[in-house]
């Protein structure tokens, strides 16, 4: 392993901005951002020309946005505004329609802060979390979130709407990818980190606790290079610290922690042609680390100091390396090239 350099440039401008996403579509790479603001947009940046796609101008209070197919088409959340009552937050479906984008609501779910596509052999599925069901300010945590599940039609709109887990509370964290070869959604909160996974029947799901504190937001992957995956957590609700979680004898143990301030930016996959993690915080300093494992153990690389990422992605396309970050304080999603020498 050589020594991993970057170079930094504005990919977009969006004020606002809090969420981006990688999308992997049949016309290229493209780039979502979308902002959290009222009336704040979502547009998608192709990633070869930096063309830019304007999806929808308001209403704003995007949490988080994911890839619905190979064309593009989008889910995500609108109407959670920061420091408000979210009774009238929403999951929609946007797509390209012969005039421009149409979106379309899903359904109206209070709290809605999360979600997620899943195609399984019985059709495609939005994976959802409610932050809570109900709440009086910004401190009430006495109305415990949901998992639930809405299963789409062909076309798109919502055929059928299921809760598969009751009483998360700070149902904050939804990281999808791969654990122990199999694709999974994990969903952390405060009683602790859950592992959602389709089940053998059709509509069937199977939802299981991995840790058993408060986690806020998670990501897994096989960082040490040993052919068993661990997972990498953010201890405590928006906590102080970040921690890599090994199975030792059956059991996840914490090998390696990184100090945070306001954890929020996390991710994990395959850069450099090897595993590595991606965590920001947004107070502070505001840092964002890219962390990788030597043979000296786990080594934090610091991106840059002040961007105070809200979200983060990594992605390789054409045999480069690159993250992306949602510089929520900038109003800019922000590109690191990445090279090792």
């Amino acid at each position: 392993m050589g020594r991993i350099t970057w170079k930094r440039s504005v990919l977009t401008d969006l004020d606002g901005i809090y969420c981006v996403e990688v999308f992997h579509t049949r016309d290229g790479l493209k780039i979502a951002a979308a902002s959290e603001t009222r009336g704040g947009c979502c547009k998608i940046v192709d990633f070869s020309t930096r063309a830019e796609e304007i999806v929808w101008t308001e209403p704003g209070g995007c949490m988080n946005v994911s890839q619905l197919d190979e064309s593009g088409g989008i889910v995500g959340i609108q109407r959670f505004y920061m420091g408000a009552r979210c009774e009238d937050a929403q999951l929609v479906r946007a797509v390209r329609g012969p005039e421009g984008w149409e979106t379309g609501v899903l359904k109206v779910l209070p709290y809605v802060h999360r979600s997620g596509v899943v195609h399984r052999k019985d059709g495609t599925y939005v994976v959802v979390s409610t932050l809570c069901t109900h709440r009086e300010s910004a401190n009430d945590w006495s109305h415990p979130g949901r998992i639930q599940a809405i299963r789409l039609s062909e076309t798109g709109e919502a055929l059928s709407f299921q809760v598969i887990r009751e009483g998360v509370t700070k149902n904050h964290g939804f990281w999808q990818g791969t654990l122990d070869g199999e694709e999974v959604v994990l969903i952390g909160g405060s009683e602790g980190l859950f592992r959602v996974r389709p089940g053998q029947e059709d509509g069937a799901w199977i939802v299981d606790r991995l840790l058993d504190r408060e986690i806020s937001d998670s990501a897994a992957g096989d960082f040490d290079g040993d052919g068993k995956d661990e997972l990498v957590t953010f201890e405590g609700f928006h906590g102080d610290l970040a921690a890599v979680n090994k199975r030792i004898d059956g059991v996840w143990t914490t090998v390696y922690t990184l100090p945070m301030h306001f954890s929020h930016a996390i991710w994990a996959g395959q850069l450099l042609g090897r595993q590595m993690f991606a965590v920001g915080y947004r107070k502070g300093d505001g840092r964002l680390y890219l962390v990788d494992h030597t043979g000296a153990g786990y080594e934090p690389i610091l991106l840059e100091e002040g961007v105070a990422p809200s979200n983060v992605r990594g992605f390789c396309h054409e045999g480069r390396s690159y993250v992306v970050a949602a510089a929520r304080d900038q109003n800019q999603a922000v590109l690191y090239e990445l090279e090792e020498n």
